[in-house]
């Protein structure tokens, strides 16, 4: 089954987008098609549970809002795996979009072919991509946990809670032996946690938010580690 979400604050152009990607779909491919007025109901379908396949996104939303292109920062790093479409009605904007990894950039109006071509592409990519999991036991069994979808890992009393965007998973284990799973995009912001640097929203000396509204501790020994490593990751994914 795949997952298209179409983002678009107009709403006469999702529909447009929805009936193209209806029909440019390849015949028979099991899909479903959820539509988003802007980043916060994509938030909220991706909140729920659900893991978007192909992203389909216009570049500029609603005043007050963050632009597609910091949408795709904050929501889908590449390693989520999901296929980013971008469309615009300005061709200048096709240059802007290389701020974030994507498949393709659709202008409207958007003529039929040029959507086949783009679907098509996300669904290449799709199949070659194997995400990164995290294995961790509960009870007697072992659980994979995709790691694009952990937004902080907290220690206390031997135990850990691997917090995820739509669930908690209990371990137990050691926190320094579930890092050593992990990639470089998880920083250890203090003894007791463990934070995806893409879930982050903003960081203080002391304290850092996520975008779900979570607040985590900093310790003061590795608010500097915490920086670079921030800097680091916004350098490679913004």
């Amino acid at each position: 089954m795949i997952t298209v979400a179409i983002c678009d604050d107009d709403a006469q152009s999702r529909a447009t987008i929805h009936s193209l990607v209806e029909d440019e779909l390849p015949e028979g491919l099991p899909h479903v098609i959820l539509d988003a007025s802007g980043p916060e109901e994509l938030r909220a379908i991706i909140a729920a549970g659900t893991h978007v396949d192909v992203l389909i996104s216009d570049v500029i939303m609603q005043e007050g809002q963050p632009t597609g292109i910091q949408m795709v920062s904050q929501l889908f790093p590449p390693e989520s795996g999901t296929q980013v479409i971008y469309v615009s009605g300005h061709l200048q904007q096709a240059l802007e979009v290389y701020a974030t990894s994507h498949v393709y950039f659709l202008l409207k109006p958007i003529e039929p072919e040029r959507m086949a071509d783009a679907l098509n592409r996300a669904l290449a990519q799709l199949a070659t991509f194997t995400p990164s999991m995290l294995r961790v036991k509960v009870g007697h069994k072992e659980r994979l946990i995709n790691v694009s979808s952990i937004l902080y890992l907290e220690s206390r009393l031997h135990k850990v809670t691997v917090h995820c965007l739509s669930r908690q998973v209990e371990t137990y284990a050691k926190l320094d032996d579930l890092q050593a799973q992990l990639p470089d995009t998880f920083a250890r912001c203090h003894r007791s946690f463990l934070v995806n640097l893409s879930a982050i929203a903003s960081l203080d000396e002391n304290e850092l938010t996520l975008h779900d509204g979570t607040r985590l501790p900093v310790s003061r020994r590795r608010t500097q580690d915490v920086q670079r490593a921030m800097l680091g990751y916004l350098s490679t994914h913004s």
